[in-house]
């Protein structure tokens, strides 16, 4: 029979959270099975099934990736690795530039050189792949902190940090669906800081410039009222949300199956703070 495949995080990617990362898609399949549907989970090796109908791909690492190159071209697959590499800090910087998405000035430099005067205050982050622990990301309020955070990235072996000038503002987590059946928002706020469809069009705009389908992120509202996109993940566990995001991915990827191999893409049917 048929089968949709599901490949988990690797456990490298996901230090200390690997449960919450497997357990939205294993509540994925769950939904999925109980529409009728086959599913497997595990590594990127069961991509290649031949009857493998979809993959929902949450795994990262560079091998499980090429895996999936050549599936991509033939089943859907949620996301593509080419949107998963997009998440990639230099990538994420690049191609949010290109698009013209509303995201803080961001350098890409090496962490062995000397650190650039003025860049501070900013936000340091490892360059390469997303945040995986709290040392990633670290503001800077001037730049021998900069220097410091260059420093001990080098030595960690992290090849190449970005510099992102810091926003002033009200943070908001999100997470979505590219379609927009669902997009659920969250902040310390007492009152959203800004309208859904908003939100919903600067956290979309930047999803759908990597090719992202699931996704999730955070936003800072500017006092102006203007959102400002500061960082945007393939896949995140729906930690806040898990119930109805898997009953909505199962839905989004049975549309897409009967649709053919073209995601579709809306506005927030179903958004809310």
């Amino acid at each position: 029979m048929a089968a949709i495949v599901g490949v988990f995080r690797e456990a490298e990617f996901s230090p200390g959270r690997v449960e919450d990362d497997a357990a939205i898609l294993e509540r994925t399949a769950a939904a999925l099975v109980t529409g009728g549907r086959e599913v497997r989970l595990g590594t990127a090796d069961l991509a290649a099934a031949p009857d493998a109908v979809a993959i929902l791909a949450m795994c990262q690492s560079p091998l499980a990736l090429a895996a999936l190159d050549a599936r991509a071209a033939t089943v859907p697959v949620i996301n593509t690795p080419q949107a998963i590499r997009g998440c990639y800090r230099a990538a994420t910087t690049r191609l949010l530039a290109a698009a013209g998405v509303r995201f803080p000035s961001t350098r890409i430099v090496r962490t062995s050189s000397p650190a650039p005067r003025d860049a501070a205050p900013c936000w340091v982050k490892r360059g390469d792949v997303h945040a995986m622990a709290a040392e990633d990301v670290l503001f800077a309020e001037d730049d021998g902190v900069v220097a410091e955070a260059l420093a001990v990235f080098a030595a960690r072996g992290i090849p190449w940090a970005a510099l992102q000038e810091h926003v002033e503002g009200t943070v908001v987590k999100f997470y979505g669906v590219a379609d927009g059946r669902f997009f659920r928002c969250y902040s310390d706020a007492p009152e959203p800081p800004a309208s859904i469809p908003a939100l919903w069009e600067t956290a979309h705009a930047g999803a759908a410039a990597l090719g992202l389908e699931v996704f999730g992120g955070d936003l800072v509202v500017t006092h102006s009222g203007a959102p400002v996109l500061i960082d945007v993940n393939d896949w995140p566990s729906f930690a806040r949300c898990r119930e109805e995001a898997a009953d909505a991915i199962a839905a989004y990827v049975d549309d897409r199956l009967a649709d053919g191999a073209e995601p579709r893409r809306a506005h927030a049917r179903q958004a809310r703070a």
